[in-house]
């Protein structure tokens, strides 16, 4: 038995992965008490490259909601061909695709390391947790880092800046950046990064990231500030989303300051799935790369 911990995207590809390669897998929802969970905020974009995961994925489990886009990097880009996964689409599917692999899904509250104990006792545990993983694991790989995103969710029709089915993001990310220069951070820094994507019936304006010097996410940022920050760095290149009917969503999200994912062992029988900076373009090839060490070790 493998027990994965977190049911958002890592956690789910991991586990379809797992099952794929007839071991028996148990994956748990940590529930309302641990970070929130963070893929249905994502835009889910990534370059025709990082699609071949994707489409494998799909052959196996039917559509997971893998589409074609056009996408825009900086004002004065011209569209490219690109992809992208809807989360919300995703999220449904793989909940289908897993019950059909005979995965086991829980729900059980784990906020404290005591919790892994019972799970150790059935075999390895897998942390896909995002920023949950450091509260189970403090002393897990430094890298591993938290911060906390938010973006602006606008509902259909209801902006007049809607991109007509082309994303549009910034050239370069200030994210990654700010991610890089977070341990060397004396004090709390937050950065917005202009992004307009269409994702299912839904427009995602912006992403605002705030990043503290410690290594956990620490206590959520008030949500009426951060949407006001964010609303604010938009306004000079979309001036309508100043004020635009919309709801600001934020979550906890794992990144490495290092910019590589932290994949692999992490302790006598613990595994780590979680820091990802582009986690859709990312995740297929990890996932299925860290099932095969899985595999090679249980049998």
């Amino acid at each position: 038995m493998i027990t994965v911990v977190g049911s958002g995207l890592a956690g789910s590809v991991l586990a379809l992965e797992l099952a794929q390669r007839g071991l028996t897998v148990s994956l748990i929802d940590p529930g309302s008490g641990a970070t929130p969970n963070a893929t249905a905020l994502s835009y889910g974009l990534l370059p025709p490259p990082a699609a071949a995961g994707w489409r494998r994925l799909q052959r196996r489990h039917g559509d997971l909601g893998l589409r074609r886009r056009w996408l825009q990097l900086g004002p004065r880009g011209l569209p490219l061909p690109a992809l992208q996964v809807d989360p919300r689409r995703f999220a449904a599917a793989a909940a289908a695709a897993l019950q059909r692999c005979g995965v086991e899904r829980l729900t059980r509250p784990l906020l404290q390391p005591e919790a892994l104990a019972p799970l150790h006792e059935r075999g390895p545990v897998v942390l896909a947790c995002g920023a949950g993983c450091r509260s189970l694991a403090p002393g897990i790989d430094r890298r591993l880092r938290c911060s906390w995103a938010g973006i602006l969710e606008l509902p259909p029709g209801s902006s007049p800046v809607w991109p007509r089915g082309i994303a549009r993001l910034p050239a370069r990310f200030a994210r990654q950046q700010l991610e890089q220069e977070a341990a060397a951070l004396q004090q709390e820094r937050w950065i917005v990064d202009a992004g307009l994507v269409p994702c299912g019936d839904r427009l995602l304006a912006g992403q605002i990231t705030l990043v503290r010097p410690q290594l956990e996410p620490g206590p959520a940022p008030d949500p009426a500030v951060m949407e006001e920050r964010l609303r604010t760095a938009l306004a000079p290149r979309w001036p309508q989303l100043a004020s635009a009917p919309g709801h600001y969503q934020q979550a906890a999200v794992s990144f490495c300051s290092d910019g590589a994912p932290l994949v692999g062992p992490a302790g006598e029988g613990l595994w780590v799935l979680a820091g990802f900076s582009g986690a859709f373009a990312q995740l297929p090839a990890a996932a299925a790369a860290l099932a095969v060490q899985l595999a090679s070790s249980s049998g």
